[in-house]
Order: structure tokens, then sequence, then C-alpha cells
């Protein structure tokens, strides 16, 4: 059995601030599950204070958190004394509220960064580099992902519906890499043991239901390539903070949208840490990349998966390694 945690970054939204969906899949062996998960508690035991646990949720904690910016020699003090005292000035900020709504508006707000505030900006970003290195360098882990464009016209149109495409892309994707694996032990021997996949999903009320529907469809009549043949039962839907494969499929979902939220600058940071897990997205053994696709007008993007796949507009693919 083969599972694949799924998660997205961004939203379908035309109108938010991102500019891509990105859903991606992090596939590893069943038996993996307990190697992964105790890799990841031991990076998180390395930003953790002691006794305390965190979900590793890369939208809480890669991004600014203005009190650590207000108070003296914040980097300098102990993790200790850095929450006590973001804690204490967000505390004054609650209590110089006017009326009950705005002090739950400000309560929540700081509750998304609650767990990191003992973090410098440095170490939140060490972090994030951290698990995407834990990613990187698993040969047990294959990627699968789709990132949509949401200025694309097909999409900006109504035509394609970015949730639809990427859960239909993903799990295309990983029912043909286990079709692949069912070839390769076909050819040593015609009474090989067949391999399975189950998908594992975030919890997200406003799709489970589509999503749902869509697979029974796809179990019914096949999907666009071909009849689904070794992804099997139904998506199961988990609640991140108890899954150690939808936390880190979480922070590589990030890494991509940011690569090409920010247009994918040649030498960036966003390009350094989405080359952190490039190659782990599916390729076969040509280096022809099937893992990951970027959905915009053709020859509009040179990214580093429109050039693997012919798409960037000189046609002339980057000399960056896809392999480890």
């Amino acid at each position: 059995m083969f599972l694949l945690y799924a998660d997205a970054s961004g939203t379908a939204d035309q109108q938010d601030h991102s500019k891509h969906y990105v859903l991606l899949g992090l596939c590893v062996p069943e038996g993996h599950w307990f190697a992964l998960n105790r890799l990841l508690q031991s990076l998180k035991t390395r930003y953790c204070q002691p006794g305390q646990d965190f979900e590793l949720h890369a939208a809480e904690f890669c991004v600014s958190i203005n009190e650590q910016t207000e108070i003296p020699d914040f980097d300098q003090l102990s993790r200790t004394d850095r929450r006590a005292k973001v804690q204490a000035l967000r505390q004054q900020r609650i209590d110089a509220e006017k009326n009950s709504k705005k002090k739950k508006a400000r309560i929540d707000k700081y509750r998304r960064t609650e767990q990191f505030i003992h973090l410098t900006r440095l170490e939140r970003s060490r972090l994030l580099e951290d698990a995407l290195d834990l990613v990187g360098a698993n040969d047990r882990i294959r990627l699968f992902g789709e990132a949509i464009h949401k200025a694309h016209p097909a999409v900006a149109s109504g035509q394609v519906d970015p949730v639809h495409q990427a859960f239909e892309q993903v799990t295309s994707r990983f029912d043909a890499y286990l079709q692949m694996i069912d070839h390769w032990k076909l050819k040593k021997s015609p009474r090989r043991k067949i391999d399975n996949g189950l998908i594992v999903l975030d919890k997200d009320y406003s799709t489970e239901a589509a999503i749902q529907d869509q697979f029974k469809r796809y179990r019914q009549h096949g999907h666009p390539w071909g009849q689904m043949r070794h992804v099997i039962d139904v998506p199961m839907f988990a609640s991140s903070d108890l899954v150690c494969g939808l936390q880190l499929v979480d922070a590589c979902a990030y890494a991509v949208r940011r690569y090409l939220d920010t247009q994918a600058v040649v030498g960036s940071h966003e390009e350094r840490n989405f080359l952190r897990i490039f190659h782990r997205f599916d390729q076969d053994g040509q280096g022809n990349l099937h893992g990951l696709r970027h959905y915009v007008a053709t020859g509009t993007c040179a990214c580093l998966a429109c050039q693997r796949r012919g798409h960037a507009p000189t046609r002339q693919v980057s000399m960056t390694p896809l392999g480890p």
C-alpha cells in the first residue's frame, strides 16, 4: 500500500492575494510512515520549547510577526522570554479594543501565529528550509503536483475549476505511478504482489463533498486518461495536526506556490526553497518530468517545471539537475 498525503496552498478564489492554486501529493509506502513521523518529530524538537508541540503549517509561521520587531534585542532573548514578551504586548492590545467583536477578531488573528512567537524570523525561515530538506533527502518520497495560474484564460472565464482539475491531475498521476510499479514487477514475475494506493487529504469542508463525488465518478467511469486501477476506497479526510504527511506536504505546497507566485526569479530565496524538493517530483528513467505541471498559458512562463516540460518561452531547458 502506498499513501498519498495531499494538501493545497492558495485558494481557487480569484479575489484573494494568491496567484496560484497548488495541490500537492506526497507519496510514501505505508511501512515508511513510522520513519517519516519520527523524522518530523525530531525536526520539531529543535524548534519547540520543552514539553510543547506545534503543527507544521507554513501559512502560520512564514509570515511577519510585527510584535517581535517592537521588542528591543528580541533575537538575544531566550525563547521563553520572547514568548512572554510577545504575549504581554498582544494582551495589551486585546485589552485596548473597545468592543467584544474587535477583541475576538484580534484574538483570532493572534491565535494563528501563537505557536511560533518564540522563534525569530530567521529561525522560522530555517524551520521551512529544514522541513523541505527532510522531504528532499528522503528517497522513499515521490511528489505529485498541479499548480494552476488563476489568470489562465480558461480559469478566469470559469471553464476550468482549479479544485476539480488539480485533484484530477494529482490522482491520475498517482494511479499512473502505481501502474508503472506494477509493470516493473510484472517483468520480474507474473505472480507479483499488486500495490494499491490510498489518498489522505487535509480536512476542508468546502471541497470535501465535491471531491468525494469526483472520485466516485472515477471509480465508476474512469478519469480522462483511463480507468482508475490502483487507487482504492475513497479519499480520507484527516486533521493535519495529527498527520505527519499532511504537515510535510503543506510545507512543500507552500514552497511551490511561493516560487510561482513570485515569478520564479532565478537565484531567489523562493527558487532555492523550490530546488530543495524539485527532484522529488515523479520523473521517468529518462528524466522526463511527470509529477509536476504548471497550468499557465503556453510560452508565458520560464519556471523550472515549464522548462522541463518544454513549455518555456525559449524552449531552453535549465541546466539545473532534477536529480538529487
